[in-house]
């Protein structure tokens, strides 16, 4: 791999990944939806060495063209990720129809990579995904046991095996990478160890379940680490799962917070 198209690029893990591709003195084309000044200056820090393209998925379709009108030239080892997802509001939301437009943009973007001659597709999931399953077998007349991670998840599982049937057709190798729970500076996500962090600091009232459910944890900049990983030696067709190696119960991450942070 000596080059890669990153969508999503302008998120809390694509600036990161962008940053450190770069640093491996691989030439990056980072696609996003902001326009380059709306883009804090964090995150611009981290797109530098990269050539920005502002896109919207709506739009991937078009990115051959729109590569073409900037020059960028394209050599036989690129690999497309595929991080770009989003709600009306935050990632993962309630609103069905916009998640159900994210598979869509999901298979026109591992088109569009076929077209560019792009050698191998790396979709992003999450760890939602595995929680997800058991959802999947109720019945839905007698149960709504479901949030808005699930409707969010059960997209991705969607998107996962379309493109698994497109790349077939493409003949195009693809691969996966499914994270844990990531973390990391210039982290805006509403997470629930996000959330508890910020109580923390803020000395608020603490209130939790047992949290004995296992739980996995891993830095953005390790993460972003195995994605290089995986888009340079996976293997076609893997799922590989991204983690730090050493799941604990979540009570165990609050309590390691806690101590960094002691609150009465």
């Amino acid at each position: 791999m000596n080059q890669a198209i990153i969508t999503g690029a302008t998120g809390f893990i694509g600036a990161v990944f962008v940053d450190v591709l770069t640093q491996k003195n691989i030439k990056v084309l980072a696609l996003g939806r902001k326009n380059y000044d709306e883009i804090n200056l964090h995150k611009k820090q981290l797109l530098k060495g990269a050539t920005y393209l502002q896109i919207d998925m709506r739009e991937i379709s078009l990115l051959p063209e729109k590569i073409e009108a900037i020059g960028w030239e394209l050599t036989d080892s690129c690999v497309f990720y595929s991080l770009a997802w989003g709600g009306q509001g935050k990632l993962s939301d309630l609103n069905i129809e916009a998640q159900l437009m994210n598979v869509s943009w999901s298979v026109l973007a591992l088109r569009t990579a076929k077209e560019l001659k792009c050698n191998r597709f790396v979709h992003i999931g999450t760890m939602e995904e595995a929680f997800t399953s058991k959802y999947l077998d109720l019945d839905y007349h007698n149960n709504n046991e479901y949030n808005r991670h699930v409707i969010y998840s059960v997209a991705k599982i969607i998107s996962k095996n379309y493109l698994k049937l497109i790349s077939k057709e493409l003949n195009v190798d693809l691969l996966f990478a499914t994270n844990s729970h990531v973390m990391g500076p210039g982290d805006d996500k509403d997470s629930f160890l996000q959330m508890t962090l910020q109580k923390l600091i803020d000395g608020d009232e603490l209130l939790f379940s047992e949290g004995n459910q296992i739980f996995d944890c891993i830095c953005v900049s390790d993460l972003a680490q195995a994605y290089f990983k995986i888009g340079q030696k996976g293997l076609p067709g893997r799922d590989y799962w991204v983690g730090s190696g050493q799941p604990r119960k979540l009570k165990e991450y609050v309590q390691r917070m806690y101590d960094l942070y002691p609150s009465g």
